[in-house]
């Protein structure tokens, strides 16, 4: 009997060490999975930040173009007449376009709501 005794202590000890053992596994994957987030989060905004410097960083060995280079690409262009960038009309044309429809709109549900003379 007291054989018997000995052996279920020894057993709840195992199942409560066995739990603890459990309990303590699953705070250090927890702890791992959340650093490894943490370190690719880092990692991402560090490659963002290299590439957003990156640009502005000149080259080693390589020549500085000048301005006018810059603009154009690096062709010639003829001195009375500089080239225009298309996408900056674009943009604002498309931008006016916007603001124009979004003036219609607003003078159209207003008309609505007013009563009729």
């Amino acid at each position: 009997m007291e054989a018997l005794h000995h052996c279920q202590t020894r057993a709840r000890e195992a199942e409560k060490t066995a739990k603890r053992v459990y309990a303590e596994k699953e705070h250090i994957l927890k702890l791992f999975f959340r650093q490894t987030a943490q370190l690719f989060a880092y990692k991402q905004c560090f490659q963002l930040l290299q590439l957003k410097t990156l640009p502005w960083m000149p080259y080693k060995g390589r020549k500085q173009q000048k301005s006018w280079q810059k603009a154009t690409g690096g062709k010639r262009v003829k001195r009375g007449r500089p080239q225009h960038d298309l996408t900056k009309y674009a943009v604002a044309f498309a931008l006016g376009l916007g603001l124009v429809g979004a003036g219609l709109l607003v003078g159209w549900t207003a008309g609505w709501m007013l009563p009729p003379f």
